[in-house]
């Protein structure tokens, strides 16, 4: 092998390593991008479900006091 072959090679790999590199660096970020929508959106739907689930549980507590106040001014009359 002549050195002009040897320098050829060593440039023709060196060029196919960065490439691979660049493609691997854009496949990581596209799919570390595509994970963090899902989390959000999952921590989002979860967060919304937590709400209406305080919401219903504030509202069996208003319905279970105006309950009791019916019974207490049945019970006085």
């Amino acid at each position: 092998m002549s050195k002009w072959e040897m320098i050829l090679y060593a440039v023709a790999a060196y060029t196919a390593v960065m490439t691979l590199v660049r493609f691997m660096r854009q496949r990581r970020n596209a799919l570390t991008a595509q994970l963090r929508k899902a989390f959000d959106e999952e921590h989002e739907r979860a967060a919304e479900a937590m709400k209406k689930q305080k919401r219903r549980e504030e509202e069996a507590k208003r319905q279970t006091a105006f309950e009791q106040l019916l019974e207490k001014t049945r019970d006085a009359a």
